[in-house]
């Protein structure tokens, strides 16, 4: 099994939808500087809703909410469906980790049985050098060794004041096919902005993520295990906290997700 499907994995303990409880465990395979990585805390909260709502509907959209950073070990997922209309489910989950009091992470989640409409897709890819001439990045987070990442142009740390732009090539290492959870998990992958800015290393936790999910089962299939091209930029920062937006892209131009978070950070000067 892949490592990204051990850390992820759940065991159905109680309940069937509308409400349902599972069990997991945080690994120290996705450990970030306090708890776990963000994106696996959001990917088994999307995982929950997706196993409880049934093979039929898709994820269309997932807001976590970070209250606190998990402790390794078991936790506990559980989800309910606060309403649920002939194609379209409103999901809320909650993850507790063994021996907390309260959640650390929450989410809501928008589930679809989704069908053929007009589509279209507005700008395009960046262009990018291809992922196999970029120098992959190593965080001092065991995270980064399980989220692949080679960015493309301006990477972190090199210089100070700016601008927050920047792409990187991003998969699941070892290689994985793609599909909704690993999508969820990907979204959170982008060095904080508060890096480009300062060029330095220093404290920040994501508040709250949000991930828009626009990626059709051929487009999971047509993407496999190859790279994505996730776009990243922030619109301002200040006061402790600064937003994040980013688009995930494939290799051949398909828009996958758009996701934008809030991060609070402490850092108040900058080189």
């Amino acid at each position: 099994m892949h490592i990204f499907d051990q850390s992820t994995a759940l065991e159905r303990i109680s309940g069937d939808a509308p409400e349902v409880r599972f069990e997991g465990a945080a690994t120290p395979h996705f450990k970030n500087m306090i708890g776990p990585y963000g994106g696996w805390s959001a990917a088994i909260l999307a995982k929950g809703m997706i196993e409880a709502a049934g093979p039929e509907m898709e994820l269309v959209s997932i807001t976590t909410d970070f209250l606190a950073g998990a402790r390794e070990g078991q936790v506990t997922v559980d989800v309910a469906c606060d309403r649920g209309g002939r194609n379209t489910q409103f999901w809320h989950a909650a993850l507790v980790a063994a021996g907390d009091k309260g959640a650390s992470n929450r989410a809501m989640g928008i589930l679809s049985r989704r069908r053929e409409t007009v589509a279209w897709t507005e700008g395009s890819r960046p262009d990018a050098p291809p992922p196999e001439v970029c120098e992959r990045a190593i965080l001092p987070m065991a995270w980064s060794r399980t989220v692949e990442m080679r960015p493309t142009q301006s990477p972190p740390f090199t210089k100070g004041g700016g601008p927050t732009d920047n792409l990187a090539w991003i998969r699941l290492d070892p290689a994985r096919p793609l599909d909704a959870v690993a999508l969820v998990a990907l979204a959170d992958s982008p060095t904080p902005r508060l890096f480009f800015v300062t060029g330095e290393f220093g404290m920040v936790a994501t508040v709250s993520m949000t991930v828009y999910l626009h990626a059709s089962p051929d487009d999971y299939a047509a993407v496999g295990t190859d790279y994505m091209l996730i776009e990243t930029h922030a619109a301002r920062g200040g006061r402790g906290f600064y937003d994040q937006h980013a688009r995930i892209w494939s290799r051949d131009g398909r828009l996958l997700a758009t996701t934008q978070q809030i991060v609070w950070y402490k850092t108040t000067h900058k080189e």
